[in-house]
């Protein structure tokens, strides 16, 4: 068997490499240890241990290797840290998606180009007089126009396209960026002419789009995105997020506005967690885009949402019924004001309409009862069927019931009907989502597990059922993100199948759905299925018994781990006199075996059930 693309990775990366481009690390033993950069410490909780090429922190309890600390760090899914870290390590993940990796390469690099040159026409050329005198115009401080490297197109056809191709780019090379157009003489010509510039990067600051303000007075529309391609997609987007992220880690908050200009505003009045949906409607993608980093988004658009019933439809179907819906509040801008406006004037009130932003079900209600009126039976009738179509929408059935409830309290009917009324129609359900977007809770891959970890692997694979029944969400005990990916990917799918027999055309199908490491990894359990499958299979009735003892263990090997990083602290708070560490380190020590003896005696017990618990 070959060593896997996840174990090349990591035998060209250590885990100290990688950790110590964030992380200051000074060795302890065997070990090396640091400040956390997922929560704030004053003394170091933080260890990285070489020999299992893993990390944990003994605050925050966050632990994995290389791949999960990228994922942690940079807020990606586990296909978005092997790409990174592949292309890091030099590893090709396939002939495909290496000649995908290193045109996409190419296009990042004419778009760094283009963004350079349009930053030096707006700093230095004559023609950008105007484009200089609009950004004044607007408050824009030139480090504020600097830190959003905001350039200007001249305009004409041709001049960064000449300027591109003179540097070795091609004619589709430039098409795909994003920065030009077919010509209908043959060639091409610039995408962007005659307009402001700001660049559109992703959370990591590389490159995606770029954006274009025409100036005042010009023909043409208002804004111009660039086409979606192989780096743009606007509706997985939010401008700013690079220079965001922190900030809404910081404040659990990301407030979504429209425009480029109330971002740049925002951030220059220190309202450093807003980012801008490029001015479409919000979309799930944005929306888990931003709850990489945060509890949850607050909009601030500048249309009052609840205005047309199209609208609220159009944005609850997008985002739900599933967590997104929980997840979005709205900010109530006043009368004839925008965000920009907002906080360029009065930032005590942009402050206090975002703190009191409310869930966007409770918006809706409340704007809606407002337009309807709720003095007559006509009114309480269309309030009652606006909001019912809405709550169809709305996953969590505790959340549903809290708003019946309120609407009860509204048109004075009881709970009881409105109940039954809601569940005339059944509620409509979106797809399970990939399991690349869930891993990002899990840890690290390779197709080589520890025997622990392929066993329960295996297990689920051979039994489907045991797999529908992990909760979830939930990660097992495993620092391998690739076998918590697999785990996760394989329990959507046999949910999707709902109790029908998995075949070797949907197992296809499944594998050919993973990344490459993931598939590479199910592939080569599947291989060890096929073989062992000539031998005397495990009984289907004790596989529950089986998996559930398998995952105890490996629960048990965790806090083992966690109780070396934490005696390994523990020696060194001693060493330095530190009481009142020293304290809270034995605290966690003393709960960390209370955890591992209650695994253990779990362990030896006999299932209360043929279920799995969770362990």
């Amino acid at each position: 068997m070959t060593s896997g693309l996840a174990a090349e990775i990591k035998s060209k990366l250590p885990v100290v490499d990688i950790v110590g481009e964030t992380v200051a690390l000074k060795r302890a033993g065997s070990a090396y240890k640091g400040l956390c950069p997922f929560h704030a410490e004053k003394t170091p909780s933080f260890v990285v241990s070489p020999d299992r090429e893993s990390w944990h922190c003994f605050g925050c309890g966050e632990g994995g290797d290389i791949f999960t600390f990228l994922m942690r760090r940079d807020g990606l899914d586990f296909r978005e840290a092997l790409s990174r870290l592949a292309e890091k390590a030099g590893v090709e993940l396939s002939e495909r998606s290496a000649g995908e990796d290193r045109r996409r390469r190419r296009l990042r690099e004419a778009l760094e180009g283009a963004i350079a040159w349009y930053r030096e026409v707006l700093l230095q050329a004559h023609q950008a007089e105007r484009a200089r005198a609009y950004l004044e115009e607007r408050a824009l401080s030139a480090d504020t126009l600097e830190r959003f490297a905001i350039g200007y197109a001249p305009n004409t056809w041709e001049a960064l396209t000449r300027r591109l191709i003179g540097r070795g780019f091609n004619n589709d090379e430039l098409i795909g960026a994003g920065l030009a157009s077919p010509s209908n003489r043959g060639g091409v010509i610039d995408k962007f002419r005659g307009r402001i510039i700001i660049p559109i990067r992703d959370a990591s600051g590389r490159a995606v789009g770029l954006g274009g303000r025409i100036l005042p007075g010009a023909e043409g529309p208002k804004y111009l995105n660039s086409p979606a391609g192989p780096l743009f997609d606007k509706s997985r987007t939010l401008y700013g997020i690079d220079l965001a992220k922190t900030a809404i880690r910081r404040e659990k908050l990301a407030v979504i506005v429209e425009g480029y200009t109330d971002v740049m505003a925002a951030h220059q009045a220190g309202f450093a967690n807003v980012v801008a949906s490029l001015g479409t409607a919000l979309t799930a993608g944005q929306i888990e885009l931003a709850t990489r980093y945060a509890d949850g988004v607050a909009l601030a658009y500048d249309v009052d949402l609840a205005g047309e019933a199209a609208t609220q439809r159009g944005l609850l179907e997008e985002l739900g019924p599933d967590q997104s819906v929980s997840k979005v509040r709205v900010v109530r801008i006043p009368a004839g004001k925008d965000p920009d406006e907002l906080i360029r004037t009065d930032p005590d009130a942009w402050r206090m309409a975002v703190a009191g932003a409310k869930p966007v079900i409770e918006y809706f209600i409340d704007r809606t009862a407002a337009d309807v009126g709720l003095d007559s039976v006509a009114g309480k009738r269309e309030l009652t069927g606006r909001v019912l179509a809405l709550l169809k929408r709305v996953g969590d059935p505790i959340e549903r019931n809290l708003y019946l409830q309120r609407l009860a309290q509204l048109v004075g009917v009881e709970e009881r009907v409105l109940a039954e009324a809601l569940q005339r129609e059944p509620i409509r359900r979106t797809t399970a989502r990939p399991a690349a977007t869930r891993a990002a809770a899990g840890v690290a891959p390779r197709p080589h597990l520890p025997p622990l970890e392929a066993e329960a692997l295996i297990l689920l694979l051979r039994h489907p059922g045991l797999a529908r029944e992990l909760p979830e969400g939930d990660a097992l005990p495993m620092r391998d993100a690739a076998a918590v990916s697999l785990a996760s990917a394989w329990r959507a799918h046999v949910a999707e199948a709902d109790g029908t027999a998995v075949d070797a055309v949907q197992l296809e199908r499944f594998v050919g759905g993973l990344d490459p490491a993931t598939a590479e990894l199910a592939r080569d359990l599947l291989a060890r299925i096929a073989v062992a499958d000539g031998d005397e299979r495990l009984d289907a009735d004790l596989a529950p018994l089986v998996l559930r003892t398998t995952l105890l263990r490996l629960r048990i090997q965790r806090l083992d781990e966690d109780l070396r990083d934490g005696r390994l602290l523990l020696e060194e708070a001693q060493r330095d006199g530190d009481q009142a560490r020293l304290e809270a380190i034995e605290k966690r020590l003393i709960q960390l075996g209370r955890d591992k003896a209650e695994a253990t005696r779990e362990m030896h017990e006999p299932a209360v059930a043929a279920g799995v618990r969770r362990s």
